[in-house]
């Protein structure tokens, strides 16, 4: 029969030393829109600041047509505003802000051109050199705009430079020129700002997906979360409300009934404080297990060998603690009610250390009856839920060993991994 730990089980284990109640960490999270607005802010800052840098060789040239306050006042603006983008989308912030100011600081160069220019006939011939800056302003208002106001502007930058383009400020283009180089604008203006567009509605709706499944997952742990408590309650119940019902109805002898006050005691404790045991409870050391499995064993009627061994000098979550001690109840209780009055029985401890933590394994056996494991039918909560389930749970195994008429071991391993090391 296989005891490999189930995924929860497997969950349990997986962290040692502090983080006993941690989830298995999950894959790395995809890109997310603050992400990829990150990475966009950052190239367009890069690429407007080269940008703005290879035209300075053309601001020198056509230096000379233009007015000197306007020609200093349109740099510093243009390239001041373009640097303290850059800035900002290394930095972080005022992203959006900065961006929308390159954007808006061009439009108002381009449309105060004319005024820059000392003459008319000055500028016959030449190309204004904010030319070399569309592509900047359009990525930057992709940036910062929405979406409707970016295709706007990718639009509207075009038609502005080509009607300047036109005029003698602009250098006297014929129309065809104009047009050409306003297409040329608008193509690659309008490829930037779909990359830009795509690239954020493809990272939201990642990261709306996302959610989804971290709500759906948290919905489904929550699910699980009810399903195990509803399933330790039924445990507990089992465990000591049924075992005592059946020890009181085969109580025989004094001693026999006394057992089954004293099952009955703790059953009511169990029940009281069945609500307030919680997964999240605080370590304890591996000797509140010891102490509790040689009180059972001094406890119960008749003779109950107790042995104990190893290094238990180790701390495990409370939730392990119960859930060992519960398993040995159980066993110890189906050996009473099922070996034999004649059988001997004996709870053996054993604590070792290892490299991810502490590892313990509690032995229940007995010499009486026996029966035929692979013949115990599905419905018999003692050895599915009440022993093997309730082990498992914690992340441990159960290993129930019987031979028909050559008694019974149960070997109750923590964590699961440490099973093979401590049964061979």
């Amino acid at each position: 029969m296989s005891n490999s730990p189930s995924p929860t089980t497997r969950e349990a284990q997986g962290s040692r030393g502090g983080q006993w109640r941690g989830a298995v960490p999950g894959p790395r999270p995809p890109l997310s829109r603050a992400q990829i607005d990150s990475t966009l802010a950052r190239l367009e800052g890069l690429f407007g600041f080269i940008f703005a840098l290879l035209s300075i060789p053309v601001l020198d040239e056509s230096a000379a047509t233009l007015r000197p306050e306007w020609a200093w006042a349109v740099t510093i603006a243009l390239f001041g505003s373009i640097g303290v983008a850059f800035i900002c989308s290394l930095a972080g912030r005022g992203v959006r802000i900065s961006m929308g100011v390159v954007a808006c600081v061009f439009v108002v160069t381009l449309v105060l051109w004319p005024l820059a220019v000392r003459s008319p006939t000055a500028a016959i011939g030449t190309q204004p050199w904010l030319w070399y800056i569309v592509i900047v302003a359009i990525g930057a208002a992709g940036i910062s705009f929405s979406t409707f106001w970016a295709a706007a502007y990718t639009i509207a930058v075009p038609a502005i430079f080509a009607v300047l383009r036109v005029l003698p400020a602009g250098g006297g283009a014929s129309w065809q020129l104009a047009l050409l180089d306003a297409f040329y604008a608008l193509l690659l203006g309008s490829f930037v700002v779909m990359v830009i567009t795509t690239l954020r509605s493809t990272a939201s709706q990642v990261d709306e997906a996302q959610g989804t499944a971290v709500r759906r997952y948290a919905d489904a742990a929550k699910r699980h979360a009810a399903e195990q408590e509803r399933t330790r309650v039924d445990t507990v119940i089992h465990d000591r409300v049924l075992s005592t019902l059946l020890a009181a109805s085969r109580s025989r002898t004094s001693d026999d009934r006394r057992l089954a006050v004293q099952m009955a005691r703790r059953a009511l404790v169990a029940l009281q404080s069945a609500d307030a045991e919680s997964e999240g409870s605080a370590d304890l050391p591996l000797s509140v297990l010891v102490e509790r499995s040689r009180s059972l064993a001094e406890t119960l009627t008749g003779e109950i060998g107790f042995s104990v061994d190893g290094d238990l000098d180790g701390v495990v979550p409370a939730r392990v603690i119960e859930g060992l001690y519960s398993a040995t109840v159980q066993a110890i209780v189906n050996s009473i009610q099922h070996a034999g009055d004649g059988a001997a029985r004996t709870i053996s401890v054993h604590g070792r250390g290892a490299a991810g933590g502490p590892a313990v394994t509690v032995v229940v056996a007995d010499t009486g009856a026996g029966f035929d494991v692979d013949a115990v039918p599905p419905d018999r909560l003692g050895v599915r839920i009440s022993i093997r389930e309730r082990v498992d749970a914690v992340g441990g195994a159960a290993d129930i060993r019987s031979v028909v008429g050559a008694g019974t071991s149960i070997v109750i391993s923590w964590p699961a991994a440490h099973q093979g090391e401590e049964t061979e």
